[in-house]
């Protein structure tokens, strides 16, 4: 089982880290979709202008927050879930 302390900063933590990982990928991936690529991220990221610093650290903060606020919202669901099991099973 999941830490529900944890759970938050380290999906941002991996959120942050598959930025990284897709921003760069961009710079390996074919000609023909590297277009396809940019506008994938542009949809995703608010404020991402193209590859450059700015996007990238735009990109990494955006990740890391979205990640965290999904993983709290994992933790509450299931510290809910856990007590609701508790409860039915009386």
């Amino acid at each position: 089982m999941f830490c529900k302390k944890h759970l938050g900063a380290t999906l941002a933590g991996l959120g942050a880290v598959a930025y990284i990982v897709c921003h760069f990928w961009g710079y390996v991936v074919p000609a023909d979709l590297q277009q396809l690529h940019m506008d994938l991220l542009r949809m995703s990221f608010i404020g991402w202008t193209g590859m450059n610093v700015q996007s990238f650290v735009l990109g990494i903060v955006q990740s890391a927050i979205w990640s965290w606020l999904i993983g709290a919202a994992f933790a509450i669901i299931g510290k809910w879930c856990a007590g609701s099991c508790k409860m039915l099973k009386k």
